[in-house]
Formats: C-alpha cells, structure tokens, sequence
C-alpha cells in the first residue's frame, strides 16, 4: 500500500467514527430549525445545519465515500432552498429534509456495515483463515 492509499484509507476510517456525531448534531439543528419561533431562531438553525451538512459533505467526499457526498449535497441543496414564509409549504420542506436525513442514516449505516464486512477490504474471512490453516 503507498502511501496514498493509506491516506485515503486513513480519511475513510477517520469519516467512518467522526460521521456519526455530525450527524446527530445535524438532526439536532433540523429539530431546532423546526422548532423556531421567529426568524433569528430560524436563521440560527438555518445557518448552523448548512455548516455541519457542508462538512459533512466536505469530509464524505475527501473520504471518497461518495453516496454519503451525494445525499449530503442533495440535503445542503434542499436545506438552501427551505422556505420560512407560509407554515403548509415550510411543513413540506421539513418532511423532504426529514426524508434526506433518513437516506443519509442509511447510506451511514450501509456504509458501517461495508466496513465491518471484511470481503469488501480484501481482509481474510474467519473461513478463509481457518481453511487456510487446515491446508
């Protein structure tokens, strides 16, 4: 491995422990932007979710983690564009955000599982490992 690859291998398993959190904070911010009673309030939560949802999308796409990239962009584009006028279309953007993070959560999870499944690392399986040793 050069020492590229261990870079990227490094920024994956680093992205892989630090996501989580971010993403948590981020549902956090989302509540709070849903939960603004005036528009300071608002644009707090407004601006602090598009900063935790661009480094996310910053960190998954220097990772190479590229759906996590994709779905954070999809999320940074629809949270951009959230109205604040009337409640009925604010409602609707909200269950559009809520639909984005649920894709995310599972391309994270996905994404966990992938690296714990040690076919997809070119790591030996416990089968390989035990067959290798009987021959």
């Amino acid at each position: 491995m050069n020492t590229y690859e261990r870079l990227l291998s490094s920024l994956a398993r680093e992205f892989k422990q630090k996501a989580p959190s971010q993403f948590r904070s981020l549902w956090a911010d989302l509540m709070e932007l849903e939960e603004a009673t005036d528009e300071k309030a608002f644009t707090a939560a407004h601006d602090q979710a598009l900063r935790r949802i661009h480094a996310l999308e910053s960190a998954a796409h220097a990772a190479r983690v590229h759906p996590i990239s994709s779905l954070s962009r999809s999320l940074e584009l629809k949270l951009r564009v959230l109205p604040r006028a009337s409640a009925v279309t604010h409602l609707e953007s909200l269950e559009t955000l809520h639909r984005a993070m649920n894709q995310l959560a599972e391309a994270l999870y996905a994404s966990d599982a992938a690296a714990l499944n040690p076919e997809t690392t070119n790591q030996p399986t416990e089968t390989s490992l035990v067959e290798s040793c009987v021959n």
